[in-house]
C-alpha cells in the first residue's frame, strides 16, 4: 500500500471546473491518498460539489474557511496534512490517474526531498480542447538526483508549486510556508524559492503527468491591488533568507536574479494604466541590488545586467520605450499622456467605493478630501484615518478623525487611500495587508502632480 500522500486542492468558486479535477485525483492508482479540498469562501457550488464527493470517497475531507487568500488556505492544508508526502493540485486543472504512483515509487526509491514532472499546458476554449506538453525544466537534468543550490538556473525557471511531490518532514524541519497575503498573486514565487533552497536531494521527470489550464494565461493584471503582490514576495524570500542562515550572500543573489525576472514579467503584463507604479517600486529594487553588489554570478547573464543598466542609468528612456502607453508613439518627448491615464484611472476606482477612509490627516490628506469633494462624492461616506488620535484633531472640515484600528471589523469594505509621504506608504500599504485590508490605494507623487494639476485648472 505504501505510506499516504496528501494531496491539498486549493478552491474558490471553481465550480465549472471542479467536477474534473475531483475525479482525476479519486480514481488515481495510488489509493493510499489523502484529498484535503480546502474550500476559501466559495460564494458559487463549490462547496456542495466537493461534499457530493465526500459521500462516495471518505478520503475528501473539506476545509471550510473565509476568504482570506490562496497563501492562507495552503497554509492551513500543510498543517491539516498526514502524509508523507504532500502534492499541490489547483482546482482548476486536474492530473492523469497514475501521477502519483509513479511519483510516489521514484520518492521512495531516491530518498527524495522533492520529485517533479513536467506538464501539460491545456485549454478547452476552442472547438477541440488541446493539450500542449511543456519542458519547464529546459538544460536541466532530469532522472538525475540534484541540489538546487547546484543548478541555480532552477530558481529562474516558472515557479510552478504543482506537478510534484514534497516530502513532508523537510517541509516542517525547514519550516516552509506561504506568504499568507490576501488574495491569489504569486504566491508560488517564494514557497518555491524555499524549497530549492533547503533542499539536498532532487529529481526532475521528463514525463508529464499534470495538466495545467491557460484559459486566462494571456491576460493582463488589471487590479490596482496586484500591482505590488509581486515586491510582497520578494520581502517573504528576503525574510527568509535572513531566518536560513545558510549560504546568504549565494542566496541573495539568486534572490536578486528573481526579483529581476519576476517584476519585469509583472511590469510587461500589467494593465497600461499600473505600469508606471511598478515601474518605480522596480528601480528601487535593482538600485538596492546594486549597492549591495548583488548582480554578478552565473545567474545573472549579460543581456539581464545590460537592462538593468538601460533602466538605472536612464529610467525615462527605458519607460519611453516599453511601457504600453506608447507603444504606437514611441518618439514621444515626455511621460504627459501616461502620467495621466495611471492617474485617472487609479481616482476613478477609488471614487468607485462605497467607502473611503483617507489615512492621513495632514496636507496631502487635505488636498485629496478637496479633490473627492469637487466630484460630489458624499461627505458621509467619508472619515479620516490616523496612527496616533493623541497627535490629531477629532474632526477636519466637519469628517471625522478615528483611529486606524476603527476600521478593522470593516476591512474588506472600505477603500484605505495613502495620503502620507511618499518614502513611508509602501510599509504601511504592506502592514494594511497583512492585517487584512483588501482595498488599498497610495497616492504617490504622480497622482499628486495630476492632482494638483486638476486644481489649478479650477482656478
Amino acid at each position: 500500500m505504501g505510506d499516504k500522500v496528501s494531496i491539498l486542492v486549493p478552491i474558490y468558486n471553481v465550480e465549472k471546473y471542479l467536477v474534473r479535477c475531483l475525479e482525476s485525483l479519486c480514481n488515481q492508482t495510488f489509493s493510499n491518498i489523502e484529498i484535503l479540498c480546502i474550500n476559501d469562501g466559495s460564494t458559487d457550488s463549490s462547496k456542495t460539489i466537493v461534499e457530493s464527493f465526500m459521500r462516495k470517497d471518505l478520503r475528501i475531507k473539506l476545509i471550510n474557511k473565509e476568504n482570506t487568500g490562496y497563501g492562507h488556505s495552503m497554509n492551513i492544508g500543510l498543517d491539516h496534512a498526514t502524509g508523507t508526502y504532500i502534492s499541490i493540485v489547483e482546482s482548476d486543472d486536474f492530473i492523469d490517474l497514475d501521477m502519483i504512483e509513479k511519483m510516489y515509487k521514484v520518492a521512495e526509491e531516491h530518498s527524495l526531498d522533492i520529485v517533479k514532472g513536467a506538464c501539460f499546458f491545456y485549454t478547452n476554449e476552442r472547438i477541440a480542447e488541446e493539450n500542449r506538453y511543456v519542458n519547464i525544466f529546459d538544460e536541466l537534468p532530469v532522472n538525475d538526483i540534484f541540489c538546487p543550490l547546484n543548478r541555480e538556473k532552477l530558481f529562474l525557471k516558472t515557479q510552478t508549486i504543482w506537478s510534484a511531490l514534497y516530502n513532508r518532514n523537510f517541509l516542517f524541519e525547514n519550516t516552509i510556508r506561504f506568504n499568507e497575503t490576501p488574495g491569489a498573486s504569486y504566491q508560488d514565487i517564494s514557497f518555491a524559492f524555499q524549497v530549492y533552497a533547503c533542499a539536498k536531494r532532487m529529481m526532475l521527470l521528463p514525463e508529464a503527468f499534470y495538466h495545467y489550464r491557460i484559459n486566462n494565461i494571456n491576460s493582463s493584471v488589471k487590479a490596482i491591488d496586484k500591482v505590488f503582490c509581486a515586491c510582497d514576495e520578494l520581502e517573504k524570500i528576503d525574510s527568509f533568507i535572513a531566518q536560513h542562515g545558510k549560504e546568504e550572500k549565494k542566496l541573495r543573489i539568486i534572490a536578486s536574479r528573481l526579483g529581476y525576472r519576476v517584476m519585469m514579467e509583472t511590469y510587461i503584463n500589467l494593465a497600461e494604466a499600473f505600469q508606471y507604479a511598478l515601474f518605480l517600486r522596480m528601480i528601487q529594487y535593482l538600485e538596492k541590488y546594486k549597492k549591495s553588489g548583488l548582480i554578478c554570478g552565473d545567474i545573472w547573464d549579460e543581456e539581464a545586467v545590460e537592462t538593468v543598466e538601460k533602466i538605472l542609468v536612464n529610467p525615462h528612456k527605458f519607460f519611453m520605450s516599453t511601457a504600453k502607453s506608447f507603444k504606437d508613439n514611441r518618439l514621444m518627448s515626455d511621460m504627459c499622456l501616461n502620467y495621466k491615464v495611471y492617474a485617472s484611472e487609479v481616482l476613478k476606482q477609488i471614487l468607485s467605493s462605497s467607502y473611503i477612509v483617507i489615512y492621513g490627516a495632514g496636507k496631502i490628506g487635505n488636498e485629496f478630501l478637496k479633490y473627492i469633494e469637487i466630484n460630489n462624492y458624499k461627505k458621509e461616506k467619508i472619515s479620516f484615518a490616523v496612527t496616533d488620535m493623541q497627535k490629531n484633531k477629532r474632526f477636519i472640515s466637519d469628517i471625522p478623525v478615528y483611529p486606524i484600528e476603527f476600521y478593522e471589523k470593516k476591512r474588506k469594505e472600505v477603500t484605505i487611500v495613502l495620503a502620507l509621504k511618499e518614502q513611508i506608504q509602501f510599509d504601511i500599504a504592506q502592514n494594511l495587508k497583512k492585517r487584512g485590508f483588501t482595498k488599498v490605494f497610495s497616492l504617490d507623487n504622480v497622482i499628486r502632480k495630476y492632482l494638483n494639476e486638476a486644481d489649478a485648472n479650477q482656478i
